[in-house]
């Protein structure tokens, strides 16, 4: 019992607002970017999905838009805007996903039980899965695969033997926009690196999926 309570004292003080602030020089040139943003409203918010330590679910959550700042759209409206903003017409972005799901089991769980992987994740990659030496790892999705996950969310945030061995803490991402009439849907993977760089965990995560994104266009 006192092993399960310190676990979920972890779990809550790792989904506490700390909220990474990115000095992102230049942003407002790229105000006049037209981006709505279309997200189910629960992708914005923070959520634990489970605190049972045998759940399948324990150990993810979702990360919420107040975890960072400026918020993760309005970063991808700048980012969008230096790759693919020096045509005449302004861009139009339609982000339909955008939202980060963290999964810490097996540190939560000290290795005891390890990590569940997601067999029903892997119906959502679509296409080839890169992985870097990093760890970072790349793919398409199934839009309608992703979506039948959404009454199990956690399973978002599981990953497949293939793409996490080692079944480290990671961020995964997802990201699906249309721009210019074209649309696109991402899954960015990215191992949690505490102390590793400048930047936060998050922001790394965040930046490393939109910059793959936005190679789609």
């Amino acid at each position: 019992m006192r092993k399960y309570l310190i676990a979920v004292a972890v779990l809550l003080s790792g989904c506490a607002a700390q909220v990474a602030n990115v000095n992102v020089p230049g942003i407002e040139r790229s105000v006049p970017v037209r981006i709505s943003d279309l997200r189910p409203e629960k992708e914005k918010q923070s959520e634990i999905f489970s605190l049972l330590v045998t759940s399948d679910a324990y150990g993810t959550y979702r990360v919420p838009d107040t975890a960072v700042a400026p918020p993760a759209t309005r970063l991808f409206q700048h980012r969008a805007f230096e790759k693919l903003g020096d045509g005449a017409a302004p861009l139009d972005i339609k982000i339909h996903h955008l939202v980060v799901y963290r999964n810490l089991q097996s540190e939560l769980r000290r290795g005891a039980l390890g990590a569940a992987f997601g067999g029903a994740i892997g119906a959502v990659v679509a296409g080839q899965i890169k992985a870097e030496p990093s760890g970072v790892v790349t793919s398409s999705v199934d839009a309608k695969a992703f979506n039948a996950l959404a009454a199990m969310e956690f399973k978002r945030a599981l990953y497949t033997e293939q793409e996490n061995p080692g079944r480290g803490s990671v961020h995964i991402v997802y990201i699906e926009t249309e721009i210019q009439g074209k649309r696109a849907f991402t899954r960015t993977i990215v191992p949690i690196k505490p102390g590793d760089g400048e930047k936060s965990p998050l922001v790394s995560a965040l930046d490393t999926s939109m910059a793959f994104h936005l190679t789609q266009y």
